[in-house]
């Protein structure tokens, strides 16, 4: 008889010990995406030149007010870009949304996703426009999902 539930027990035991495994591996995983990310968009600072060109008419040099006003707005776009990542590395250094589980795979996806793009922004010198994109859907809506999940760690904190 207690041959069953000593494999049930046996089993239990497994799967806890994959869900440590996997909560060890998710949180690197997490911070190198973050991290990555944020070089590639610094990468982007020290190499926006040829990408703002792309963006402005051939007969407008690097002195037109074309130029200065999409290396601007690029500038802007990539100053987001930074906050927002340095957001979600607030909360995860903080530990308030370390161990959340669909927020933090969310948030893997994004910046790779974010990381692999603005590499090949910068590779294939994609218009300036288009980094607005990336910063969209790859930086803003995973920091707004980062700021959801603080407020709510905070508020069971706080009534718990």
């Amino acid at each position: 008889g207690s041959w069953p539930a000593r494999e049930v027990e046996v089993r239990w035991w497994e799967l806890r010990e994959k869900k440590e495994m996997v909560y060890h591996s998710i949180v690197p995983a997490r911070f190198l995406s973050l991290t990555a990310h944020l070089v590639a968009t610094i990468m982007i600072f020290w190499a926006r030149e040829p990408n703002v060109l792309s963006c402005v008419p051939v007969s407008a040099g690097v002195e037109s007010d074309q130029y200065r006003t999409k290396d601007t707005q690029l500038l802007v776009a990539l100053s987001l870009a930074v906050a927002c990542t340095a957001v979600e590395l607030v909360g995860l250094i903080s530990g308030l949304s370390m161990f959340t589980g669909l927020p933090t795979l969310f948030s893997i996806a994004a910046h790779v996703s974010a990381a692999i793009g603005s590499a090949v922004f910068v590779i294939d010198e994609w218009a300036c426009d288009s980094y607005w994109y990336i910063l969209g859907l790859c930086s803003i809506v995973p920091c707004f999902v980062e700021l959801l999940t603080i407020i709510a760690t905070l508020k069971c904190k706080i009534f718990i």
